[in-house]
């Protein structure tokens, strides 16, 4: 089972990737196939078409992309929209190719008022992609942090590694 943990944010110093390092970290002590998408580390070419040639780092995402079964998606929401990253991402993928997978979603915002609305981006993107979406996401805000950026809600860490492994169960129990 191959897991793929995404970071959709762009940003430097960003709250999401410290989100999305801990699911990696868990993760990839837990399970065997872990890799990590970091999309302020890696330069996905904005989609132009299927038909169009991309660079060997987009091609090389894309086949990642196409063989994973396990997604955790960590997007940031910016003016409560999800992460223009995480959805360029997803639009270099034929629909078809991820039927079966399934999806956790950590979603971090500056205010709860906009983590609903992202979270039915999310949905909806995994649901045209056939891709069956864990119920229960982890939600963050800017008050779980610090000044200084460090995760200071250990309930944040716990939600993110309870979404890692019922994710992966939710998709055990596909096969």
């Amino acid at each position: 089972m191959k897991i793929l943990i995404i970071c959709g944010s762009r940003r430097k110093s960003s709250l999401t990737r410290k989100l999305t390092d801990i699911a990696f970290e868990y993760a990839k002590g837990k399970y065997e196939d872990v890799s990590y998408l970091d999309l302020g580390k890696n330069d996905i070419e904005p989609f132009r078409g299927f038909e169009e040639d991309y660079s060997k780092e987009t091609a090389d995402v894309i086949k990642l992309m196409e063989s994973t079964d396990v997604f955790i998606v960590g997007s940031p929401v910016y003016d409560a929209l999800l992460s223009s990253g995480v959805k360029n991402l997803f639009e270099h993928v034929n629909y078809k190719a991820l039927e079966k997978s399934v999806a956790g979603f950590i979603i971090k915002s500056n205010n709860p008022g906009s983590n609903q609305q992202v979270r039915g981006h999310l949905v909806a993107l995994a649901n045209y992609f056939n891709i069956l979406s864990n119920p229960r996401p982890v939600f963050s805000i800017d008050g779980d942090f610090d000044d200084n950026g460090n995760l200071k809600n250990e309930k944040i860490r716990e939600r993110i590694t309870n979404l890692v492994d019922s994710t992966v169960e939710l998709k055990r129990k596909l096969q």
